[in-house]
């Protein structure tokens, strides 16, 4: 049996169709090669990885070191106050609800984009010392693209989902949103 292999983009969505255990195997062997990680999301949205430790075991360690870390680690250039009384988990769950409810679609490349630099602003004290430029080229080391993609990829985002109004920046709509996620965080801790 032969299998259909169908790249749509390089990154933002691969579809592969495999007719056999062989093609299978073969199209995450490929797959594994050429980006040395695999992530797959289940029916619960649980994320399982696969890391290619074959030729450098090094690599593996720092994927896997980074994919841990990454998901709890504190914001990278220093979280504030805030981000030290809440879990991780619940910041993240805030982050979604609040683009979920201004019509996010949270699959796509630019909506990834957005909450890693949403995560940033809201848990940050200063944040208006953090320029467009920096706080994208973060999202894109994280999500390990160009900074052009995240770029585009973040305007394709608020297009679909409606909040693309004439003159209005980007960065703009972001902000709104990292404002509305602290919010409602501070009120959070302050149940506690």
């Amino acid at each position: 049996m032969k299998g259909y292999t169908s790249q749509i983009s390089d990154i933002e969505t691969g579809i592969y169709v495999v007719c056999s255990d062989r093609v299978l195997l073969n199209t995450i062997n490929t797959m594994l090669r050429r980006k040395g990680i695999i992530g797959v999301a289940d029916a619960e949205g649980k994320m399982h990885y696969l890391v290619d430790a074959r030729r450098n075991p090094a690599y593996a360690a720092r994927a896997i070191n980074n994919l841990v870390f990454n998901e709890i680690e504190e914001d990278d250039q220093g979280g504030g106050p805030l981000g030290d009384q809440i879990l991780p988990q619940t910041v993240k769950a805030v982050i979604d609800e609040v683009m979920l409810s201004y019509g996010f679609d949270l699959t796509l490349l630019g909506s990834k984009a957005m909450a890693i630099v949403i995560r940033k602003l809201a848990l940050r004290d200063q944040t208006e010392r953090l320029s467009t430029k920096q706080l994208f080229s973060i999202a894109a080391e994280s999500l390990d693209v160009k900074y052009i993609h995240v770029e585009r990829n973040i305007r394709y985002a608020i297009k679909k989902s409606g909040n693309d109004i004439d003159g209005i920046k980007s960065m703009t709509i972001i902000r709104e949103l990292a404002t509305q996620v602290r919010r409602r965080l501070e009120r959070i801790i302050g149940k506690k």
